[in-house]
């Protein structure tokens, strides 16, 4: 079995947002792929474009937002399903999801309906993509599922409803939901925001177990770095809607090319060296989107900026193998190191 072969390419993918008779252009030509048995994991900050992503993929984008542009094609057994083309509360879509194509969302206080079981919610799961399964099957199986996730009295657990459990067994709930029908697709959306170190370290190591045993594909959202650098194949650093930088994570996280992934990089706290460590934050903020500045968008922020950043957006170059950067100055930032 080819692991590296692409299970969802997503193409120049355009996403605009219209409120208040204004245009919000969210993603802007983005492109990657999702491969399986790899971690694709998509860091950057709050309102770059991440959650966005992983909701057009799913067919999941708020009633007023559209995909302009670009594709997003899933790679199934049966053949390529244009995913964008799809109706996102039609027959074939709703195959995909849960079965074919999972989400774990970030916000499980939501995410969870708060009139049905846990057990209820997880068995419905099972049962609409194994049609087959007894309900009596399938509340074991969802006992089974909420004990993988650390969650205590699962056969008890199963009959309670969601205001009865903690932020974070809830988290762990939607988690188990997600990986029910062992997707061959995972997106997660920060999925252990809520949870502690020792249940974050658990969850991560099923996620492994999914990659390897099972050859899934994992797309994980996250703004964490020290979990990019335990779980990613290849990273992608999104900033104002763009993948400004992409590539292995040896590439990225030993010679970052773009001057947003090497202030991220010296942002980081390093375990072990104490109070004494300067940490240098990222100068000024993320501009307004409805009044994004012109040329690159990074630039206002850049120690780097020359005259041509402050007139065009960068083109996308390869710096070698799959790393490639939008970044007129790369060269500069490359030979300066982290």
């Amino acid at each position: 079995m080819n692991t590296n072969a692409a299970i969802i390419t997503v193409k120049d993918l355009n996403v605009n947002f219209y409120t208040n008779q204004r245009c919000n252009r969210v993603i802007n030509g983005v492109s990657f792929e999702i491969k399986r048995g790899r971690t694709l994991c998509i860091v950057g900050e709050s309102g770059c474009g991440k959650s966005v992503t992983a909701n057009a993929i799913m067919q999941l984008l708020p009633e007023l937002s559209r995909i302009e542009k670009g594709s997003i094609t899933y790679h199934g057994s049966d053949g390529d399903i244009r995913i964008d083309q799809l109706d996102k509360n039609g027959k074939e879509m709703r195959k995909l999801r849960g079965k074919d194509i999972a989400i774990i969302f970030q916000d499980p206080m939501t995410a969870l309906n708060p009139v049905y079981t846990v057990g209820f919610q997880i068995n419905e799961m099972l049962q609409a993509h194994n049609p087959r399964m007894s309900r009596k099957s399938a509340t074991e199986k969802s006992i089974d599922l909420l004990k993988d996730m650390g969650i205590p009295l699962p056969e008890q657990r199963v009959n309670e409803y969601p205001h009865q459990f903690s932020g974070g067994m809830r988290q762990r709930s939607m988690i188990a939901m997600a990986m029910a029908c062992a997707p061959r697709v995972l997106l997660a959306d920060e999925p252990t925001t809520a949870l502690d170190v020792s249940i974050q370290a658990q969850i991560f190591e099923l996620m492994e177990e999914l990659k390897t045993k099972r050859d899934t594909a994992i797309m994980l959202i996250t703004h964490d770095m020290g979990v990019v650098a335990e779980l990613a194949d290849e990273v992608a650093v999104m900033y104002m809607g763009n993948i400004v930088e992409f590539g292995t994570i040896e590439d990225v996280l030993n010679s970052p090319a773009h001057p947003y992934t090497k202030a991220l990089l010296k942002s980081i706290p390093v375990l072990g060296k104490g109070k004494t460590q300067k940490l240098d934050p990222i100068r000024g903020s993320t501009p307004d989107p409805f009044s994004r500045p012109k040329g690159c968008q990074f630039q206002p922020r850049c120690d780097y900026a020359c005259k041509e950043c402050e007139v065009q957006m960068p083109d996308e170059t390869l710096v070698n193998g799959i790393h490639r950067v939008m970044c007129f100055n790369y060269l500069e930032v490359l030979e300066n190191g982290k």
